[in-house]
C-alpha cells in the first residue's frame, strides 16, 4: 500500500470518527431525557445575556452550550409550576447582561412556581464582584430561599445612570453637530449637542429611575416578605459582604455551590433526580398542542430589508429588517392561526421600515386580532409599529413610548481643514443638492426643508396613535415629544392596556380568539429562528453590506443615527 492511500484511509478514518460522534450528539440530544422521574430537582442556570428566543436545533451545542432565552425560561418555568414530577427548583443566579423588564417577567415565573408548592431556591456566587449587583439580587429574590456564597457580596446599591456626551470630543475636533427634532424629551440627539442633562433630559431620566426602583424594591419585597419600607432602607444601606447580608436577613444562608447541591439532592429521607432546563425541556414544551396562535418576534433596531445583525458600532447589533417582518405576518395571515401575539424588543430605528411593518400588522389585524407583548424596550419606532393592534400588554419596566423624531447631521469642513489639512472643492448643481453632505452647516432654507421632513413624520406618529388608542391628537402630542415612559407609567396614560409579560399576551390572545382561559393553544413561532449552523453556513451578505455602507457614511460624517424615530439606549445599573 502506497503512502498516498495510507493517507487517505487516515483521513477517511477520521472522518468516520467525526461522522459517528456528530451522529451520536444528534441521536444523544434528541432522545435524551424524555422521561422525567418523579423526584426531579430542576436545575436552572441563568447567566449571560438573556436573548428572546434561540434556535432549538441537535446542533446547537456542538460549538459550546447557547444560551438559555426568554422563551427557554418562560415555557420551563410555566411547565414546571404545573408538573407534579418536578418538587424542587433551584437557580443559579450569574452576572446578568438582560434588560429589567426580562429579569421582572422571570422573577413573576419563579413566584407562580413557588405559590404552586414547589421548593425554590436561589444560589449566587455574589450578586455583583466590585459592581452593581441589583439585577442578579432582584432575580434570586423571587425564590423562598437565597443561598450566598461565603466569599460573595450582596451589592444591593440602588439604580444608577450614566448617559454619555460627546459634544466636547467634537468641539475639539471642530465639528458641528446640528439635530433638530421635534420635543424637548427626544433626548437621542443630545448624544451629539449637549455636555450634560438638559432640565427635559434630567426630569425624564428622574422619573424612569424612580419607576423602576420603586418596581424593584416592590420585586425584593415581594419575594423576602418584607415591607417595602424596609427594603428601601435595606438598598439605601447597600452594598453588604456575606455575613451582614445574612445579619439583614437579604439572604437565608451562607454555603459552597457543591455542598448545597449536595445537601438539596441527598437527604434522609428521599434524593432528588438532578435534571437541568435544557433537558428538561426536550422532554416537551407547553402550548405544543391546540388552537393556532403564532408568535410574531420583532427584535432589534429597525431598518429596512432583511433582519439580521449589523457590525456598525454604537449602534450595531440585532436587526428587524421590515421585510423579513413583513413577510412573517404575510405567513400568518395564511397559516389557519386564530390570534396573534407582536412580541416586540426594540427601540425604533427608521421610519419608514416602522412604517412597513405596522402596515402589515395592521392588515393581520383586520383579519386575526393582534396583541402586542412588549419585551425590555418598544420604543420610538418600537411604539409606532404598535399602532393598530387590538390590545397592547407591557412589563412594568419595559421602556417605551418616546413618540417624536429628530435627524440631523455633523459639518465637517473645519475638521477635515483644520485638523487633517484636506480641503474639498465644490460644485453643486442645485441649491440643496449637497443638503445630506457632512460638510458644511445646514442653509436657514435648508433647515426650512428639513423641518418639514421632521413635521411630516411626527404628524403621521400623532395619527397613529390618536387612532389607534383613541385618544385626541392634542393629548397625544401633550404626552408625545419624545417623553419616555416605563410600562407602568404608559398605562397611567392611557399608552398600554394591560400590565403583564408574556403570558398575560397569551391570555389577552385566547380571549380575543374567543377560547376558553384554560384552552389548549399551539404556539407557532415566525420568522424561525436561525440555527448555529446557519449563522455559521449564512455568507451574512447582508452583514458586510451594512459594513461597507457604515465605512462610506462614516467617512461622509452621515452615519450617526439608525433613524429618526429611534430612542438611544437607556441603561439603569
Amino acid at each position: 500500500m502506497t503512502s498516498r492511500a495510507k493517507a487517505w484511509m487516515a483521513v477517511g478514518a477520521v472522518l468516520v470518527v467525526l461522522v459517528l460522534g456528530l451522529l451520536g450528539i444528534v441521536l444523544g440530544t434528541r432522545y435524551a431525557t424524555r422521561h422525567v422521574p418523579g423526584n426531579t430537582l430542576l436545575l436552572v442556570e441563568i447567566s449571560g445575556p438573556i436573548p428572546e428566543m434561540t434556535a432549538d436545533s441537535p446542533f446547537g451545542d456542538i460549538l459550546g452550550p447557547r444560551p438559555l432565552s426568554r422563551q427557554d425560561l418562560r415555557d420551563g418555568l410555566v411547565q414546571a409550576a404545573s408538573d407534579p414530577r418536578v418538587q424542587k427548583v433551584v437557580v443559579k443566579v450569574g452576572d446578568l447582561q438582560a434588560g429589567f423588564a426580562t429579569l421582572q417577567e422571570i422573577h413573576g415565573l419563579l413566584q407562580k412556581v413557588r405559590k404552586a408548592g414547589k421548593e425554590t431556591y436561589a444560589y449566587l456566587d455574589t450578586a455583583g464582584e466590585f459592581s452593581p449587583g441589583n439585577a442578579q439580587y432582584l432575580l434570586a429574590s423571587a425564590c423562598k430561599k437565597v443561598v450566598l456564597n461565603p466569599l460573595g457580596d450582596i451589592n444591593l446599591t440602588g439604580l444608577a445612570v450614566r448617559s454619555p456626551f460627546i459634544r466636547g470630543t467634537l468641539d475639539k475636533l471642530e465639528i458641528e453637530p446640528d439635530f433638530p427634532g421635534i420635543g424637548d424629551y427626544k433626548t437621542a440627539r443630545f448624544l451629539y449637542t449637549q455636555k450634560e442633562f438638559t432640565p427635559a433630559h434630567k426630569e425624564m431620566m428622574t422619573w424612569l429611575v424612580d419607576s423602576i426602583t420603586r418596581q424593584m424594591i416592590d420585586g425584593i419585597a415581594s419575594g423576602r416578605g418584607m415591607d417595602p419600607k424596609q427594603v428601601e432602607g435595606l438598598v439605601k444601606g447597600g452594598p453588604y459582604i456575606g455575613p451582614d447580608a445574612l445579619r439583614a436577613k437579604l439572604v437565608d444562608e451562607l454555603n459552597d455551590w457543591q455542598t448545597f447541591l449536595e445537601e438539596n439532592t441527598t437527604r434522609p429521607d428521599k434524593s432528588f433526580e438532578r435534571i437541568s432546563l435544557r433537558k428538561y425541556l426536550r422532554a416537551g414544551r407547553p402550548d405544543r398542542s391546540g388552537t393556532e396562535i403564532a408568535v410574531v418576534v420583532a427584535e432589534g433596531t429597525i431598518l429596512r430589508g432583511e433582519s439580521g445583525y449589523s457590525p456598525v458600532p454604537v449602534f450595531g447589533g440585532d436587526v428587524m429588517g421590515a421585510d423579513t417582518i413583513a413577510r412573517a405576518f404575510q405567513q400568518v395571515r395564511d397559516s389557519g392561526a386564530k390570534a396573534v401575539i407582536f412580541r416586540i424588543n426594540s427601540p425604533g430605528g427608521s421610519a419608514v421600515a416602522s412604517e412597513i411593518i405596522r402596515a402589515e400588522m395592521v392588515r393581520t389585524a383586520k383579519k386575526i386580532p393582534v396583541v402586542i407583548s412588549m419585551g425590555d424596550v418598544a420604543a420610538s419606532g418600537g411604539y409606532w409599529i404598535t399602532c393598530g393592534a387590538k390590545r397592547i400588554v407591557a412589563d412594568p419596566g419595559s421602556i417605551t413610548a418616546s413618540i417624536g423624531v429628530f435627524g440631523g447631521h455633523l459639518a465637517m469642513s473645519r475638521f477635515w481643514e483644520d485638523k487633517l489639512g484636506i480641503t474639498w472643492g465644490k460644485l453643486d448643481a442645485a441649491p440643496n443638492a449637497a443638503i445630506y453632505g457632512s460638510l458644511d452647516p445646514w442653509t436657514p432654507e435648508q433647515r426650512v426643508v428639513v423641518q418639514k421632513f421632521l413635521d411630516r413624520i411626527y404628524d403621521r406618529f400623532l395619527t397613529n396613535v390618536s387612532a389607534s388608542r383613541n385618544m385626541p391628537r392634542e393629548a397625544v402630542d401633550a404626552i408625545g415629544r419624545g417623553r419616555v415612559f416605563t410600562g407602568e407609567q404608559a398605562k397611567d396614560r392611557g399608552l398600554v392596556d394591560t400590565l403583564g409579560g408574556f403570558d398575560e399576551a397569551l391570555a389577552a390572545a385566547r380571549e380575543l380568539a374567543g377560547l376558553k382561559p384554560d384552552a389548549r393553544v399551539e404556539l407557532t413561532f415566525y420568522p424561525q429562528a436561525r440555527t448555529i449552523w446557519q449563522r455559521l453556513m449564512d455568507r451574512s451578505d447582508d452583514a458586510e453590506a451594512r459594513m461597507h455602507a457604515m465605512v462610506r457614511e462614516v467617512l461622509a460624517g452621515r452615519a450617526v443615527t439608525p433613524g429618526p424615530v429611534w430612542v438611544a439606549p437607556i441603561q439603569v445599573q
